[in-house]
């Protein structure tokens, strides 16, 4: 795999597009072949299908109007037609509140643009508090 500072760069654009509210990018950059999935924080949040991600993001984004997403320094790799993108973009709330998050996109070329086959947003829940125990993290 080699770095990509292609994905890099659409990692920063969608976290732009959140704070926006720029809907078109995601209906844009969402693959429409069968299998594409998005996967959120909430356990609703699953959805399969162009059509049900880009009809729920739509959604979202007038909802979550105010939001920020602010951009990290993402890992970014592509191996031929495959890419993909993790990072760890913070969500500042109009009142201030930052929650960070954890976001990873798999991306496949379609007619030489590189489209999301799978997004999974997710927030980190320390062990102690999910399982009750500490287990070795480093």
């Amino acid at each position: 795999m080699e770095q990509s500072t292609e994905l890099k760069e659409l990692y920063l654009r969608s976290c732009e597009a959140q704070s926006s509210g720029d809907y078109s990018f995601f209906e844009r950059h969402f693959s429409q072949k069968d299998g594409v999935l998005a996967i959120g924080t909430d356990p609703m949040e699953w959805w399969a299908g162009y059509a049900s991600i880009t009809r729920v993001f739509k959604a979202q984004l007038k909802e979550t109007g105010g939001f920020q997403i602010l951009a990290d320094t993402p890992q970014a790799y592509s191996d031929g037609s495959i890419g993909w993108v993790a990072g760890q973009p913070t969500v500042k709330l109009p009142d201030g509140t930052e929650m960070q998050l954890r976001l990873t996109a798999v991306f496949q070329k379609e007619h030489d643009d590189w489209k999301i086959v799978q997004w999974h947003v997710s927030t980190g829940v320390a062990n102690k508090d999910l399982i009750g125990e500490t287990l070795t993290t480093q």
